[in-house]
């Protein structure tokens, strides 16, 4: 049966498809709020209608645990944007939706790195206004302040003189019982699940190699401090829990990589071959860094169980035992598997944004998501149209950013990297900053890992993959975005295509819309040859449009407990089609592309909604949908198992999805109206929860909210034992963040020196939510519980951990 846009009796229809509530997010950190539950339930009519609030609604049996959600805080009534940004742009808010005792409670944090706090202390007074020093530290040092504040450039937030934001926005990654928050542009951090506060990174900085290590040499060579290079990696880390020990405690270690493009802007296929011929000249000295980019490395990282001894123990019992202990952190170089590149290094020409780990394979995927060197250092450029007089000259505006931001469209097909897992354990591992490593060894690069390449037909947006290999047979799910460019943003600079319906020029910040028809696909590819056996697709003109992000029930790779192998159901949230998303510089650069599903002179005048689908992955058939209402933007679908019995239903579908969504307060559509939806798994026709914040609250404004996890527990035992004592978790992200930067910070001038010393390290060490950390930042004496100075951290070396 077609599927129809869901209304809800009583509510008026909104006017706009796409709610101003998207780009905007409120920044306050939430304590435990009971949320407010609305149940709507389908009468004959096929409409919604309102069958208990409050405390007369019982949330549904077997609904429990914790769903986490993560966005970026893009803009706030009292913080604007600042010009040219993007709207996944901003410090990353962590959601915690915990369902206890028949409540649904809600907290939040921001996820507050260490460069979050220098950020917190050069941050102007007005970001559209000419920078202007608003804390007592940026007063006190205006002048190099104004050079080292932070500015937003496309994906990213950097800083000439610090280096690059680690704003943590975009995944988790659960591990068992811990938890970690990630994003494309820096390391990941574990998190207490419970607080929400950052504990401390995967890996210290002497483990990861930068973006461009030349760049960062250059900049600390000048100006004798780079603390905040710029790492990039995997967003989606991957777990195996079936090859851990299950009678004791599992050091269990997770897969990311660590990777550089190099160079990707306008004339980049030049530009890198005279990198690639400069990195071929300088090899000998590189310390497994390539100096212009343009590496793509397999990390391991292993948690440690108690006692187990960290890398710098392993490091120093290496060196004077001469026995070999292996290290927590390791890492292998991808080459090309065979054809006629075989053995030359495996390069990413997007983004590795996802990675997947299967029973014998490891795939790292090609994803339509790239940062362009224009965007990122567009407002160190072309900062000066913020200025009242260049503002008024908008052709002037407009021209500069056709001319240095035009779009670079994404790949027309998907790249896949699949790694056999058998060969990790014949190439040797590296490590970098390996202490016991003698000289000659620390300057070659890490061992090559061959990894064999296969192309897909369409661009990937986002993938799952089955975890049995039968035969060596990979079994994929993938979403592909045709004609969709997720890293182009509208700009005030946008124009309207030329008789098509409004387009909405007051959304400045936010994604532009896609320009043909989406996919969803299943793969069997031959792991040992590459081959694609079969592939079958489903296009759907009203319901896979921009598929963008899915949830399915855990497998046997991500719970100890669990058995199941394959991905029967997997639940998309596709978002649509409207001309509102459409800027005529979008359409210009779309329209005689290739590979079209639709020519797109055929694409649809009226609205196409966001929908939240099933998919059986047997069939490849739609087995359920629920199309939203026009002015609800629907993100992160979570699946979360019921804890009711089984009684022979299918653990795939046993559960709820729970997802957010935005819109604005029909009347006020300034104001924003955000809630929590909860679904039934099995059947979308079943009772809705809508929950939302007190009627005495003001109403909840999320992030535009991207990926999730769910937990069963927040405080067991073992979590307690762990991260329950406050003062347990100060220690170690002291320790972590003395490691981080003490090396750093050797021949940095005194002004980073107090940055560091009176705000950066103990700020963070405390967490300070940022309320409080901002008005302390206002006063003149804005130092708190003062740690050792830096200059005694660097004489008093940290001991092993």
């Amino acid at each position: 049966m077609k599927p129809q846009q869901a209304r809800f009796i009583g509510e008026p229809c909104r006017k706009n498809f796409i709610p101003r509530s998207a780009i905007k997010a409120n920044r306050d950190e939430i304590t435990d709020l009971a949320l407010f539950v609305r149940e709507y339930v389908k009468n004959d009519r096929e409409d919604w209608e309102l069958a208990a609030e409050g405390d007369a609604v019982k949330l549904p049996a077997g609904l429990h645990g914790y769903v986490f959600v993560v966005g970026a805080l893009f803009q706030a009534d009292d913080r604007p944007q600042e010009d040219g940004t993007a709207v996944f742009t901003g410090d990353g808010m962590m959601y915690r939706l915990g369902f206890e005792r028949d409540r649904a409670i809600l907290k939040t944090r921001i996820a507050k790195t260490p460069c979050y706090y220098a950020d917190l202390a050069l941050t102007p007074a007005s970001d559209r206004a000419l920078w202007q020093p608003e804390t007592a530290f940026s007063k006190k040092y205006s002048l190099w302040s104004y050079f080292a504040a932070f500015r937003n450039g496309g994906p990213s937030r950097f800083s000439f003189l610090l280096g690059g934001r680690n704003q943590l926005n975009t995944a988790f990654l659960r591990v068992g019982d811990r938890l970690i928050v990630t994003i494309d542009a820096g390391r990941p951090y574990e998190i207490d699940p419970d607080s929400l506060e950052l504990i401390a990174p995967i890996g210290s900085t002497d483990r990861w190699i930068g973006i461009l290590p030349i760049v960062s040499q250059l900049i600390s060579s000048v100006f004798r401090s780079y603390p905040f290079d710029v790492y990039i990696n995997s967003a989606h880390p991957v777990v195996d829990f079936t090859q851990t020990d299950k009678t004791a405690e599992p050091e269990v270690g997770i897969f990311t990589t660590n990777y550089s493009t190099g160079y990707n802007g306008l004339y980049r296929k030049p530009i890198n071959w005279i990198f690639d011929q400069l990195n071929r000249f300088l090899k000998s000295g590189v310390n497994a860094n390539e100096q212009f980019g343009r590496f793509t490395d397999l990390i391991y990282y292993r948690f440690p169980s108690e006692g187990s001894k960290s890398d710098d123990e392993v490091d120093l019992y290496n060196d004077r035992s001469g026995k070999s202990q292996e290290p927590r952190f390791k890492r292998w170089r991808l080459v090309l598997a065979d054809g006629p590149q075989k053995g030359q290094p495996a390069i990413v020409e997007q983004s590795l944004h996802q990675i997947a780990i299967t029973e014998r394979f490891i795939i790292l995927a090609d994803i339509a998501f790239k940062m362009e060197f224009s965007q990122i250092f567009s407002p160190f450029f072309l900062g000066f149209l913020k200025k009242y007089f260049f503002r008024q000259l908008w052709a002037l505006g407009a021209g500069l950013r056709a001319k240095f931001l035009r779009d670079i469209l994404p790949l027309p097909q998907g790249i896949l990297y699949v790694v056999k897992r058998e060969d990790l354990d014949s190439s040797p591992y590296f490590v970098c900053g390996d202490k016991s490593a003698d000289e000659q060894e620390e300057n070659q690069p890490p061992s090559p890992l061959p990894a064999k390449q296969i192309i897909l037909p369409y661009e990937i947006s986002h993938f799952a993959a089955d975890y049995s290999n039968p035969d060596g047979k990979i079994t994929l799910h993938v979403g592909h975005p045709n004609g969709w460019d997720v890293t182009q943003w509208i700009t005030k600079y946008d124009l309207s295509v030329p008789g098509k319906p409004c387009f909405r020029s007051d959304l400045e910040g936010i994604q532009v819309g896609t320009t043909d028809l989406g996919a969803l696909a299943k793969y069997v590819i031959d792991g040992d040859n590459g081959e694609i056996e079969t592939m079958q697709v489903l296009r759907d003109t009203e319901a896979t449009w921009s598929p963008s992000i899915y949830t399915h029930s855990e497998l046997c790779r991500d719970d100890i407990n669990n058995s199941e192998t394959q991905v029967k159901n997997i639940y998309w949230i596709t978002w649509g089609f409207s001309w509102e998303l459409v800027p005529q510089q979008i359409y210009d650069a779309y329209k005689s592309r290739e590979y079209r599903a639709i020519p797109i002179e055929n694409l649809p005048n009226r609205d196409k909604p966001l929908t939240l689908l099933r998919i059986d992955t047997k069939t490849m058939s739609i087995a359920d949908a629920f199309q939203f209402p026009s002015g609800y933007f629907a993100s992160s679908p979570q699946f979360v198992p019921s804890s009711e019995p089984l009684n022979g239903n299918d653990p795939s579908t046993h559960g709820f999805i729970v997802c957010t969504v935005l819109s604005d307060d029909p009347n006020n559509e300034t104001k924003a109206c955000d809630e929590f939806w909860v679904f039934h798994a099995d059947s979308f026709q079943k009772p809705i929860y809508r929950l939302s914040a007190p009627p005495d609250r003001k109403p909840l404004n999320l992030a535009l909210t991207l990926h999730t996890t769910w937990m069963k527990d927040i405080r067991s035992d073992r979590q307690r034992e762990r991260y329950a004592d406050r003062s347990v978790r100060q220690h170690l992200r002291r320790k972590s963040v003395r490691k981080d930067y003490e090396s750093r910070l050797e021949k940095a001038n005194s002004i980073v020196f107090e940055l560091f010393n009176d705000i950066v390290y103990d700020y963070f060490v405390e967490q300070i939510e940022e309320l409080k950390a901002t008005e302390l930042l206002q006063q003149k004496d804005y130092k708190i519980n003062p740690l050792s100075s830096v200059q005694d951290i660097i004489s008093n070396p940290v001991s092993p951990e």
